[in-house]
């Protein structure tokens, strides 16, 4: 895995499925999670976040590219930017993780951080 670039490591703690629902971007290949944040980010900037899904208290890390930003709230959507999850080892476990508490849901029409 890659170490953390210029930015920094990010954490991104999601609480609920609801929450979860709201930060994954199914549409992305192999997906992707929304980070809230106010840290500018380019899109195709290289980061790296320590992600905590609903439900436990694990840091996964995550390497990814920035694949969608929220310049500033609007909309109700908060600030921040998406990052594509990787194709590693760990990022299959996140993938595989989020899609398990999601069954059912991903394909809602429920609105969400990025549509």
């Amino acid at each position: 895995m890659a170490m953390p670039g210029r930015g920094g490591v990010l954490t991104c703690q999601i609480k609920d499925n609801e929450t979860l629902y709201a930060s994954y971007l199914s549409f992305v290949t192999n997906g992707a999670l929304f980070v809230p944040s106010d840290r500018p980010q380019s899109l195709g900037d290289e980061v790296f976040v320590a992600v905590t899904l609903p439900n436990s208290s694990e840091r996964l890390p995550m390497n990814g590219k920035v694949v969608w930003i929220n310049a500033k709230t609007q909309g109700g959507r908060p600030e921040g930017f998406a990052v594509q999850i990787g194709n590693d080892i760990a990022g299959q476990k996140i993938k595989n993780e989020v899609e398990r508490l999601l069954a059912g849901k991903i394909d809602s029409l429920q609105s969400t951080y990025t549509m």
